[in-house]
């Protein structure tokens, strides 16, 4: 199963939880943090385009992302990030099956 992921995480336990259970189900995963500081290892508009999806991890509101613009047009989902750092491997096989 070759499918790619974007991710907006409020923290990096957040995206270490992602990380491992796309490596562990076979994802390609691209992350980067958004929090008080700003943007940690923004992602490309162009991996942005070839996902299959985009997953916000944060605690707030989808409207308040920075460059929120960049995500127009894309699908996405909307999880809490303590539901990710609680067993993100079944968030994301739950979010799979919908996808498909």
């Amino acid at each position: 199963m070759n499918k790619k992921i974007v991710a907006v995480c409020e923290d990096d336990n957040c995206r270490k939880a992602l990380e491992k259970a796309c490596n562990n189900l076979g994802y390609e995963l691209k992350s980067e943090i958004q929090c008080q500081d700003g943007i940690k290892d923004e992602v490309s508009i162009s991996d942005i385009q070839k996902a299959s999806i985009v997953l916000f991890a944060i605690d707030d509101k989808v409207e308040n992302i920075e460059n929120i613009e960049r995500f127009i047009d894309c699908e996405y989902y909307e999880v809490e990030p303590k539901f990710l750092i609680n067993d993100a491997e079944s968030v994301m096989k739950e979010i799979m099956m919908d996808l498909n």
